[in-house]
């Protein structure tokens, strides 16, 4: 008569690794999820997207606020990237691999235009210079690495604010009048939003000494594979020097740069 074989339970540290792996899995989703959305998102959105339960997605969610991941927006009733979050993706930007490939084509562009050129990213309401290389021509604008500079009257902060809805950018902005700089700023939504309509159709913004006196900058997009501008790319130079060339003289090279640095981005799996 065969040996009946007894029934054999696995260990119980197995189940816990399973669940622990399956909860990270989830965490890790909804990080993404926010990270990757152009607004703050519901709980429904959240869950919904991912495929989770809504109790499941409201627990993680607070875990993810308590560690200060992520933050509800001012109404409470919404989720949104954290300042701890945005920090993690600019310190990704910023490994050395990433970084020198960069600068390299930042390098090759300023060669080509003659002018200082920035790499910038979204941080909150403002817009931060996280790479620069300077031009070797005497009369230049010099800004440091991190320096944060306001959204209306920068060329990279309407760049950015033209990818959001008139909504988005109220939250970004507040109440006007907006901050004025110089004669040339724009202190208005009606003005703004003006401009806001003619970045989208042209595919650059320009800043015409609306920050600085005299100098002009010009900013394109750097885009993700969702088409979202995740970076900007800007030349900048004093106004009498800039304005000697037609405005695709900068244009041209600034989008070939940036469709450079996405690739190299890309290949990075960033």
């Amino acid at each position: 008569m065969p040996q009946k074989l007894s029934r054999i339970s696995p260990p119980s540290e197995i189940f816990e690794d399973s669940t622990k792996s399956s909860m990270a899995e989830k965490v890790l989703l909804i990080l993404e999820t926010i990270a990757q959305s152009e607004f703050p998102l519901t709980l429904e959105a959240i869950s919904t997207s991912n495929g989770l339960a809504k109790p499941t997605a409201f627990r993680l969610l607070n875990t993810l606020v308590a560690q200060g991941f992520i933050e509800r927006d001012p109404n409470g009733r919404r989720f949104q990237p954290s300042a701890k979050l945005r920090l993690i993706g600019i310190n990704i930007l910023s490994v050395d691999s990433i970084r020198s490939q960069r600068v390299a084509v930042m390098r090759r562009l300023v060669e080509e235009i003659g002018e200082t050129c920035n790499f910038n990213i979204l941080d909150g309401n403002k817009v931060m210079y996280l790479d620069r290389v300077e031009t070797s021509a005497p009369i230049r604008l010099h800004i440091d690495v991190g320096t944060r500079v306001p959204l209306h009257c920068t060329a990279s902060g309407k760049l950015f604010l033209s990818g959001m809805t008139d909504l988005q950018v109220r939250s970004s902005l507040g109440n006007e009048p907006f901050q004025r700089h110089t004669q040339k700023t724009l202190t208005s939504y009606e003005g703004l939003f003006r401009e806001l309509e003619k970045i989208r159709i042209d595919g650059y913004a320009l800043d015409e000494s609306e920050f600085l006196d005299g100098f002009i900058g010009i900013a394109v997009p750097i885009t993700n594979l969702k088409n979202k501008t995740f970076a900007t790319i800007t030349a900048h130079g004093p106004a009498p020097r800039i304005q000697l060339n037609p405005i695709d003289f900068y244009v041209a090279p600034l989008k070939q740069a940036a469709d450079d640095i996405q690739n190299t981005l890309s290949e990075s799996n960033v």
